[in-house]
């Protein structure tokens, strides 16, 4: 008994180190001479990590946990390759990387099947934090605001808030870390809710989206993704510091990254301190101050049929409140009075299960929001919300049936609340819960591709008697859809979508009742409002070729009862009284780009792109707060020598933005402006890892002007004067044992 319980030990521990034995091994080449490529980016999306081929082009991958694994292969030079691999039927294979000037295309994570911005039915714009933050914006907000089509209506204070094709607040949907953002986004007097640190692209849905992001994706999307794992048995360090000369403000970054066997761990910290912003007469606006702190730490592990991370992260935001128009030399960091001070927790654990062929996520996420304002005493708050959201998430990937049919259906949750402590009351103790259920079809024959949807919402609101504010209790329902289809060719894309959007009122429209300390309003509700409900057609044209790229990219949309702020004749504590109504409009526009470098020249870059959006109401008036048109073109130099200290690139970028007159009732005109950025960026050369370091001026020429999104516009307070900003940047990664490249 003993001898056969040996036997079968032994016979155990020969098949287990079999098993554990087997890998998959794949050969990178390049297709016109069939030369090993290394050093070959391998990334795995969905375990949000990689390796890299080694000096003969090879990598290995060891697939005793799942049968298939989505996998990307990107060199700079050459055309990325995207595809799922059945590494439980074969054991290695040899990949072929195709030459090319194209920009490394990257898997739409907002997309639900995960496909390469290419082959995307919905128009989705993806760009690397590391593109947009070239002029060394101050805020997320701004950095954003890069991206053609996006504006914020921000001022040099670092409050900032995302406008997509006109359309801000509640109408955008924002998500990070996997899950929905929720912090009271109604409000113009505080940020975007999301830290900068430890994000490392994000993706942009123009237009409504409701079919996968739920009610209130009415105008768009914001999905931020997060840095991903350092590679295989390898431990990362970031160290970064950057300094503004116009607010003397200075932004210090580090992060910590390490992957051991099946587990992984990202950790980043961020604090921005900022004075009063100068304007270019060199006076500093008065009580524009701000900081913020920023942790945030994810964790994961992936097991047989099963992925899962967990992320953490927290955000304090001190902002000052300007309230009129006081201009001082002060370069005072304290907090006076009035100031705001936010707090954000967002926790998400995020699980994709294997099943078969078929593949489950389910997201589970919190988020809590506390804004407290003081106005008249320090150690007293006059405002303060507690918002506290769980959200959930489930979608079920189906396996492609004959080769061309698949299907996602899925369902979204949300259960909010509302709490307040504070002295005044700007929207009561409120309860709100959404429901929502969806169907996603693909159809695809080969350059042609088709995707169809449908979706059900309900949202439920309950409030109580706050102050002077009445109990209310309602529910919205809307049923929503989206069709598309997009052809490829060569070197042209055509894509067509026709999408539609529904939102229900917030608590803020339908029961506001107060002073809004920020905007300098009394603001008030409205309790017999109606869903908004919108219908967009958005087409696009791409062409790309090896030296010249043009896109252009129109869509019109049409809102049925959209909601507005409109002025009154009334003055409460000396503050004039807004309410809110309802009238169809219609939004129109689009944005056009066009980049080259020429054959003799690759290092030369010519990019230029214009954003335009109209809207009016069904009266032909114009809606208020629609973003200037905006052409914003660059001429940037790169360069890949080896020498010590390297000029990696320069830059000059020239951003116009036209005349708005168009504008709605009680609202100024806006001059037209030009500003004018330039930059370098500098690599030296060390042993291990180089430094990087790039600076440059933000409006050269001083220009003095304001932005028509401005907050401070109706106190006439100009935008911010000129800034120089230089960023210093070290990153250390070290293997942890000699190199399998293994996952």
């Amino acid at each position: 008994m003993k001898k056969t319980r040996i036997i079968l030990i032994i016979i155990l521990q020969f098949t287990f180190s079999i098993v554990i034995g087997q890998t998959f091994r794949g050969t990178v080449l390049d297709k016109s001479n069939n030369l090993p490529i290394p050093f070959a980016e391998i990334y795995y999306p969905e375990l949000k990590t990689g390796t890299t081929t080694d000096t003969n082009g090879i990598f290995k991958i060891e697939h005793f946990e799942q049968k298939s694994i989505h996998i990307q292969i990107s060199f700079i030079g050459y055309k990325t390759i995207d595809e799922t691999l059945n590494i439980g039927a074969i054991d290695k294979k040899t990949f072929y990387l195709e030459e090319s000037h194209y920009n490394l295309e990257e898997v739409v994570v907002s997309a639900p099947t995960g496909k390469l911005q290419r082959e995307s039915v919905v128009s989705v714009t993806h760009l690397k934090m590391k593109t947009l933050q070239q002029s060394s914006p101050l805020t997320l907000a701004e950095t954003i605001s890069n991206i053609p089509g996006v504006e914020q209506n921000a001022t040099g204070s670092g409050i900032g808030k995302p406008i997509i094709r006109g359309l801000s607040g509640n109408r955008i949907v924002t998500y990070a870390q996997g899950i929905r953002i929720e912090n009271q986004q109604w409000g113009d007097e505080h940020g975007l809710g999301v830290g900068e640190i430890g994000i490392e692209s994000v993706e942009v849905i123009k237009g409504p989206a409701s079919l996968l992001y739920g009610s209130d994706a009415l105008g768009g999307v914001l999905y931020f993704i997060d840095e991903r794992y350092a590679k295989h048995n390898t431990y990362e360090f970031l160290a970064q510091t950057k300094f503004s000369s116009n607010t003397l403000g200075n932004i210090t970054d580090f992060g910590f990254k390490i992957h051991k066997e099946k587990l992984k761990f990202n950790l980043f910290s961020s604090y921005s301190t900022q004075a009063d912003y100068q304007i270019p007469n060199s006076k500093r606006v008065f009580n524009t101050r701000f900081n913020e702190k920023n942790v945030k730490a994810s964790f994961g592990f992936n097991q047989t049929h099963w992925i899962s991370n967990i992320r953490y992260s927290y955000l304090q935001n001190n902002f000052g409140i300007t309230e009129d128009d006081t201009f001082s030399n002060s370069k005072n960091r304290n907090f006076i009075i009035p100031f705001q001070i936010i707090n954000n927790h967002n926790l998400s654990f995020d699980n994709t299960f294997f099943i078969k062929n078929t593949k489950l996520k389910a997201i589970l996420g919190y988020t809590s929001n506390y804004r407290r304002e003081f106005e008249d005493d320090r150690n007293n708050q006059a405002l303060g919300m507690y918002l506290n959201t769980a959200t959930y998430t489930i979608k079920w990937n189906t396996p492609i049936y004959k080769e061309h049919f698949s299907f996602v259906l899925g369902s979204q949750g949300m259960s909010q609340t509302n709490k307040n402590n504070g002295e005044e009351i700007l929207i009561p103790d409120a309860t709100t819960r959404d429901f929502g259920l969806f169907g996603l079809a693909n159809i695809e024959y080969d350059k042609l591709q088709f995707q169809t949807g449908i979706r059900f919402d309900n949202r439920a609101i309950t409030t109580k008697t706050t102050q002077n504010i009445n109990s209310f209790d309602n529910s919205y329902q809307g049923i929503t859809f989206s069709g598309g289809a997009v052809y490829k060719q060569e070197k042209t894309k055509f894509r067509v979508n026709i999408s539609s959007g529904f939102r229900a009122p917030n608590t803020s429209e339908l029961l506001s009742n107060g002073v809004h300390e920020g905007t300098n309003r009394y603001e008030k509700g409205n309790t017999n409002l109606t869903n908004e409900n919108a219908t967009q057609i958005d087409f696009s044209f791409n062409y790309k070729e090896e030296h010249f790229q043009f896109s252009v990219n129109p869509f019109y949309n049409y809102i049925k009862n959209y909601i507005f702020l409109s002025p009154t004749n009334v003055i409460i504590d000396n503050n004039p009284v807004f309410e809110y109504l309802q009238k169809d409009a219609f939004l129109y526009g689009g944005e056009l780009g066009i980049h080259y470098h020429p054959h003799q020249l690759h290092w030369l870059h010519f990019e230029s792109d214009l954003s335009s959006v109209f809207a009016e109401d069904k009266s032909k008036n114009a809606l208020p707060l629609i973003p200037q048109t905006k052409l914003n073109t660059t001429l940037r130099a790169e360069f890949s020598t080896k020498k010590r200290i390297t000029i990696k690139n320069i830059y000059l970028q020239h951003i116009y933005k036209f005349k708005q007159n168009r504008i709605g009732l009680f609202e100024t005109l806006s001059n037209a402006y030009n500003l004018v950025n330039i930059g370098a960026s500098i690599e030296i050369q060390t042993k291990r890892n180089p430094i990087e370091i790039s600076t440059g001026f933000k409006n050269v020429f001083n220009n003095k002007y304001i932005d028509h999104l401005s907050r401070f516009k109706k106190l006439d307070i100009p935008n911010q004067g000129i800034n120089y900003y230089i960023n210093l940047k070290i990153k250390i990664d070290r293997k942890l044992k000699k190199s399998t490249n293994k996952v």
